[in-house]
């Protein structure tokens, strides 16, 4: 019996593993999925991974089928939230596809920037939310510092910036095409801004909620404490709005822009704003003995210096050089009675 010759069996090949992630896809990812978690329902599994061409897929991870229509609502709401950010989404009732950045929605985020920064700078509703303690009082069972955790908490899930921004945390954003490099740097800039101004809001809500605490431990008169209190903030928040709207139309001049001031600059503000020392402005010079928030004739409006139609020029030989002279005008009688001269020639 003849044995056939046993073939010669290949070598087992060796697969490749698996291509590391770009770190920059890796941040997309962390950002993707939380954004996507806080739309899902609770309790409910998100999938996020690799497109192979570029990009992420999104799905819902769950044992049990979700219906078509109710995915088909969840997919695009998250690719409604997703696109905030600035990426262009597609979602159907099976996934949600996160390509790259689309200038249409950096242009929409900056306007959504712009809107929530013209919205902080009303501080009178998050004034009242403070005083009210989100509720509760301050003879309940709950320490002060934990009263006014939780204000600042309240105040923190209104505003709705402040964990919007945090799901960008450690995510640097760029871009090869220049004009999406542009609009990501103006983005990243009005970001920076809106938390700075919710920092705000949270710092005014913190020591308000505080200072409700320390009123009402003097008299026991809650209501009596919170229109204190309220009667307070009022002020230095409207020095504050007066000094922002001086500062803004001076923009155009030599030295302007003031920087955007603070809590603490803004109750700085509230204590002096009745008692800054402005020029005196009269029809005969200036000087500088007139204390006053009107001035006579040519008077100062929100800390703005009008400009007056006489020139001002320091004295010649002068030992003073801070005080000036108005310089008197030159009548224009001789030049017209020169001109009737010369027509008559």
């Amino acid at each position: 019996m003849s044995i056939e010759p046993r073939a010669r069996v290949a070598p087992e090949r060796v697969l490749p593993g698996p291509v590391p992630m770009a770190p920059e896809t890796a941040a997309q990812q962390r950002v993707v999925r939380r954004i996507c978690t806080r739309v899902a329902p609770e309790g409910m599994d998100i999938g996020v991974a690799e497109l192979p061409p570029g990009g992420l897929q999104v799905w819902i991870d769950t044992p049990v089928p979700v219906g078509p229509q109710e995915s088909w609502v969840l997919h695009h709401r998250m690719a409604r939230e997703v696109a905030l950010v600035g990426w262009h989404c597609e979602a159907d009732a099976d996934r949600l596809l996160v390509l790259g950045w689309s200038a249409a929605c950096l242009h929409n985020r900056v306007r959504l920037l712009q809107s929530g920064l013209r919205r902080l700078t009303d501080f009178e509703p998050t004034a009242q939310r403070a005083v009210q303690l989100d509720g509760h009082g301050p003879d309940d069972d709950r320490p002060a510092a934990l009263l006014v955790s939780g204000v600042c908490a309240a105040i923190e899930r209104r505003l709705r910036w402040p964990r919007r921004l945090a799901e960008l945390d450690g995510f640097e954003r760029g871009s090869a095409l220049p004009h999406l490099q542009l609009l990501l740097a103006q983005v990243t800039g009005l970001e920076a801004k809106v938390a700075a101004a919710c920092q705000e809001h949270l710092v005014m809500a913190r020591v308000l909620a505080r200072a409700v605490c320390e009123h009402y431990a003097r008299h026991a008169d809650l209501a009596r404490a919170q229109r204190e209190v309220l009667a307070e903030t009022r002020r230095w928040v409207h020095a504050s709005s007066m000094i922002r709207g001086s500062a803004g139309a001076r923009l155009g001049s030599a030295g302007a822009g003031r920087p955007h001031m603070g809590l603490a600059e803004r109750r700085i503000a509230a204590s002096v704003i009745n008692h800054g020392v402005t020029n005196h402005v009269t029809n005969h010079g200036v000087t500088n003995h007139g204390v006053t928030n009107h001035g006579v004739n040519q008077g100062i409006k929100h800390g703005v210096p009008r400009a007056t139609p006489a020139a001002v020029a320091p004295r010649a030989g002068h030992d003073d050089p801070v005080a000036p002279r108005v310089t008197p005008a030159r009548s224009a009688a001789p030049r017209i009675a020169h001109d009737s001269e010369e027509g008559a020639r």
